[in-house]
């Protein structure tokens, strides 16, 4: 029997179809159809404008999340997608690693401007406002790692299933960084500094092994500028920090960006060029570059385990 045009030229593994079905499955779908039921939630009710913020900013992304799973559940031959968010032995150990770099990451590029003088910080905390930080690191943690599902996970796994490794790290981190457009106060060095981002990301996750390591790394990037010093999170400002921004005397320069806050500055591009540069040198050392060149020979099947998952 003749195949069919979609079987002979694998048209599921093509990336013009993988980032179709990115676009319906994360944004439309899971940031929208699923989402709008808990935005609509999360305005009738009668919260502070801190929780108000935590809810609307990176609760809601849960959405997305649910998408996620619903895609693997709902479609054949998604086992490598699913496979590489399911933990295993060594995935709390990972989460752990990747919590620590992000934060001694984002921490670096803060004391940059703050020696800089191009930011002042108060410290503005108290007991009971612990709850809510804790609430606030679940949301972000949430919000992190939906972000890494579709890109580090749904198309880091599917492109590669039918392309190079390296293909998939070019484009999911590319792709990465585009998803932040509409971000206010976006520069072209914050552009560019998001596309790196996401390249190192997915080089960490190349590395490492393990989709935890992003999803701890980018959850601790984000709560730490965001969550502890008050900072610009890609532009958005948290009404719900530990520390405050004096915001009339933050200036922008090579060190710091005032609209985008230190992801559109010089110290944030070297500290992930760092990261994605130490990544392939570790690479090197432990003989792996090969890796990058090759590429899945077909999808892994649903038929695993929770215990035999790969993180």
């Amino acid at each position: 029997m003749k195949e069919s045009f979609w079987k002979r030229y694998k048209i599921q593994d093509r990336i013009i179809w993988i980032f179709l079905t990115f676009l319906l499955w994360y944004l439309f779908i899971g940031d929208g159809i699923i989402a709008l039921p808990f935005y609509l939630l999360f305005k009738v009710v009668n919260t502070s404008a801190a929780m108000s913020f935590v809810l609307t900013m990176y609760t809601i992304t849960i959405g997305g999340a649910i998408s996620y799973f619903l895609l693997c559940l709902l479609k054949k031959n998604r086992g490598d997608v699913l496979h590489s968010v399911l933990p295993r032995k060594g995935s709390g150990y990972m989460l752990l690693m990747g919590l620590l770099l992000g934060f001694l990451m984002n921490f670096a590029c803060i004391l940059c401007a703050l020696l800089h003088g191009d930011i002042k910080l108060h410290y503005d905390f108290t007991a009971s406002g612990i709850p809510l930080m804790v609430f606030a690191f679940i949301s972000v943690f949430i919000q992190s790692s939906t972000e890494e599902m579709w890109t580090r996970g749904f198309m880091y796994e599917r492109i590669n299933v039918h392309y190079p490794l390296w293909v998939a790290i070019v484009v999911n981190g590319t792709i990465f960084g585009l998803l932040h457009l509409m971000n206010p106060g976006l520069t072209p060095l914050a552009m560019a500094d998001l596309i790196i981002c996401g390249l190192a990301f997915s080089l960490l996750r190349w590395y490492s092994g393990s989709l935890w390591t992003c999803f701890g790394i980018h959850t601790m990037w984000n709560f730490t500028q965001n969550l502890i010093f008050g900072l610009p999170n890609s532009g958005l400002v948290s009404e719900a920090s530990i520390f405050k921004m004096d915001a009339m005397n933050a200036m922008s320069n090579w060190v710091y960006s005032y609209e985008f806050g230190v992801e559109g500055a010089v110290p944030a591009v070297l500290a992930d060029l760092a990261l994605g540069l130490g990544c392939l040198y570790l690479g090197w050392r432990a003989g792996r570059l090969h890796e990058l060149f090759e590429k899945k020979d077909k999808p892994i099947s649903l038929n695993f385990s929770v215990v035999d998952a790969e993180i």
